[in-house]
């Protein structure tokens, strides 16, 4: 087990990384279609920033004045998916380095 901690921490990291880019995990655990204030619980109801993106490209009546929002909406959740997954090959080389591999 110590010597395949690194690649079960990374795997865990960049799991968590998928979820958060992918809407169908999210809208089976606590997802609502309109969640107009911030979860005030851990139990609250969330949107999921994927399906959010979805809803103001699809669903708006001026698209050209929610443009500005998806395109930052999109930004978040790149820079969300990419800074989770470089924290997973950071942790993974940091505890490579520890264990003594290379």
């Amino acid at each position: 087990m110590p010597s395949a901690a690194s690649t079960i921490i990374t795997g865990s990291i960049l799991a968590i990384g998928r979820v958060a880019g992918e809407t169908a995990p999210i809208m089976f655990t606590g997802a609502a279609y309109f969640a107009p204030e911030i979860a005030k619980s851990v139990f609250s109801q969330v949107m999921a920033l994927p399906y959010h993106i979805y809803v103001l490209a699809t669903s708006s009546t001026d698209l050209e004045a929610t443009r500005p929002i998806q395109y930052g909406a999109i930004l978040v959740l790149i820079g969300l998916v990419l800074g989770t997954s470089a924290i997973g090959v950071i942790a993974r080389a940091k505890l490579e380095a520890r264990s003594g591999r290379e």
